[in-house]
């Protein structure tokens, strides 16, 4: 399941995977773990890595104790994610219908990937992460800060075209809290600032939820 405003996107990612993974391995988002690990129910839950690319959010989340899994859109990333790290498992599925039955995850990891879907198909995705998390459990998700959606190539980590939809922190807030998370934390930070020259100027946001412990 996937429209067709997304094809592109997962062309692009599909064309040249070892692009994004060398502009982006070393963007280690250590804070957002540490964060998402102190909000998880049981210090070696399950969690899903849901857009995982080449498996590198999905390994840390190993690393740290943790049953991680990843899945993807992208059978480029999917492969690369394989030969990276054998020892995790990793599907192809969309985050919008995820093969998966309810409260399967203590925690659902979903690192720059919803930014890639219009407002309707995130709030989609934020009812199917509910539906998989047990109650308590714990979700991160990151999106781009800003206004409106278009299609551009960004070179930074693709030649092809890709769709975007920016976000702000009330928007997120809202979109969580109607699809009925309890909101921990939105904050923001700018890649720039905090990676240094060869990054770009722009501002994440770094959402944090619960599912209610009764649902």
């Amino acid at each position: 399941m996937h429209d067709d405003y997304l094809s592109g996107t997962i062309d692009a990612y599909d064309r040249n995977p070892l692009r994004y993974e060398e502009a982006t391995g070393a963007m280690t988002p250590v804070a957002e773990l540490d964060a998402f690990l102190a909000l998880l129910p049981d210090p070696a839950a399950r969690v899903l890595d849901v857009g995982c690319a080449f498996g590198r959010d999905t390994a840390l989340l190993a690393e740290r104790g943790l049953r991680a899994e990843g899945v993807d859109l992208s059978a480029g990333f999917l492969e690369r994610a394989r030969q990276l790290h054998p020892e995790l498992a990793f599907g192809r599925m969309d985050a919008r219908s995820l093969d998966f039955p309810d409260r399967t995850f203590g925690g659902v990891w979903c690192q720059a990937t919803l930014l890639h879907l219009r407002d309707e198909d995130v709030a989609a995705a934020f009812a199917e992460f509910l539906r998989v998390l047990v109650p308590g459990g714990a979700l991160f998700a990151s999106f781009k800060e800003g206004e409106g959606e278009e299609e551009l190539v960004e070179r930074f980590s693709s030649d092809g075209a890709r769709f975007y939809r920016y976000q702000t922190v009330p928007r997120v807030t809202t979109m969580l809290q109607d699809a009925g998370y309890r909101v921990a934390a939105v904050d923001r930070s700018n890649e720039f600032e905090r990676f240094g020259p060869g990054y770009r100027d722009l501002t994440w946001i770094h959402a944090y939820a619960v599912k209610p412990a009764v649902d």
